[in-house]
C-alpha cells in the first residue's frame, strides 16, 4: 500500500520534471533562436509554432555545434601533453 504511494507521487514528479524539460528545451532553446533568426528573413506575419521556426532552430544549433566543434579542433583539441 505505501508502495503504491510512494510510486504514484515519484510518477507524478517524474511526469512534470519531464514536461518542464521538454517545454525549456523544445520551446525556448528551439523555437526561440527559429522564431528571432526566422522573423529577420520574412516579411509576412510568422507562426511562433510553425514548421519554418523549428527547422530554423534546429539549423542554428547545427551551425552553433559545428562552429563550436571547429574552433575547439583549430585552437586546443590537437594540443598534446
Amino acid at each position: 500500500m505505501i508502495e503504491d504511494i510512494v510510486g504514484g507521487a515519484f510518477k507524478v514528479v517524474g511526469r512534470l520534471l519531464g514536461h518542464f524539460l521538454i517545454e525549456i528545451i523544445f520551446e525556448i532553446l528551439l523555437k526561440g533562436p527559429g522564431y528571432l533568426i526566422s522573423k529577420q528573413f520574412t516579411k509576412r506575419e510568422l507562426d511562433p509554432d510553425g514548421f519554418i521556426v523549428v527547422i530554423t532552430g534546429l539549423l542554428f544549433w547545427g551551425v552553433v555545434g559545428f562552429a563550436s566543434y571547429g574552433i575547439y579542433t583549430s585552437i586546443g583539441g590537437s594540443a598534446s601533453a
